[in-house]
């Protein structure tokens, strides 16, 4: 699980070049939070040692964006558990209905301990860019559903679903890809990733509402990546690799659970990774056409 930027006795997190080399990929929630990294030196980036396989994804190298644009992307919050200062953001999601929201299953399971965990006053903030003020809505999640052969140590089937106790009504949503669709995974397709997540690799976790275009990287390129190991195992039958072929840009700590977005449709969620925006371990994502129908079936 990674560091609360909200808790002041909890240490910042590192930056990729000060992680211990050989250690396992991680999973990319804010402890845990996900965030778009401003554009790293290209040194750090390609070359810095490789950090947990378990729950690391931030935004990086992108730019303040907007829910008036994106209106179906939320923040999924704790403030019990993860304080007030970012409305207690830990990780994103995308609202698929007007009670729905899709985020990853391990959002809501404990890093250490690879057991399911509650989030005490769990609330899913909408219309809200700066996690700082008290614009838009903070509104309670009565259920979460997560995948029933979600699989924590093997990172399969990273998906759930929170049921809102308010219909957000008349907001746009975002709609899935469909089960088994394989045209959104093209080699090259241009796709965007949002969150709040760490924007430096130190800790400095965006307040505010950041996206990245980023590109579908090829399956035998992902699966070179992770072979196996403390670099993680890649699948294809449930992942999907995007990123940027020089790295630089990327998800990290504190974007779990958020969109990958390409053609205007939810493909991919944000899941785990080596470090972030290395050009050698693109981000790991969820392949939404491989859990559609089953997510489908709770909407």
């Amino acid at each position: 699980m990674l560091p609360n930027p909200d808790r002041a006795d909890l240490p910042t997190v590192a930056s990729p070049s000060a992680c211990p080399a050989g250690r396992p990929a991680r999973r990319r929630y804010r402890a845990a939070v996900l965030g778009l990294l401003a554009a790293l030196p290209a040194t750090l980036v390609a070359f810095g040692p490789a950090a947990p396989a378990e729950a690391q994804r931030r935004v990086i190298g992108g730019a303040v964006v907007s829910t008036a644009d994106h209106p179906w992307m939320v923040a999924v919050a704790s403030r019990q558990q993860f304080g007030n200062g970012r409305s207690g953001q830990f990780c994103g999601g995308a609202l698929v209905t007007p009670t729905k929201v899709v985020t990853a299953a391990h959002c809501f399971y404990d890093e250490a301990k690879g057991r399911r965990v509650e989030r005490p006053g769990l609330k899913v903030v909408v219309g809200r860019d700066d996690l700082r003020g008290s614009v838009g809505r903070e509104v309670p999640v009565e259920a979460v559903w997560i995948h029933p052969d979600y699989a924590f140590a093997a990172n399969m089937n990273d998906v759930a679903v929170l049921t809102l106790t308010e219909s957000q009504g008349a907001r746009p949503v975002i709609d899935l890809v469909g089960q088994g669709d394989t045209e959104p995974y093209r080699e090259g397709n241009r796709a965007q990733v949002y969150g709040w997540g760490d924007t430096s690799g130190k800790g400095d976790y965006s307040p505010t509402l950041r996206g990245v275009d980023v590109s579908v990287i090829p399956d035998r390129t992902c699966a070179q990546a992770y072979p196996g190991g403390s670099d993680g195992h890649f699948d294809a039958r449930g992942m999907v690799c995007a990123g940027a072929e020089k790295g630089g840009k990327d998800a990290c700590q504190g974007d779990s659970g958020g969109p990958l977005v390409v053609a205007g449709r939810l493909a991919g969620l944000v899941s785990w990774g080596t470090g972030c925006a290395e050009a050698a371990h693109p981000g790991v994502y969820t392949r939404v056409a491989a859990v559609a129908d089953a997510v489908r079936s709770v909407l």
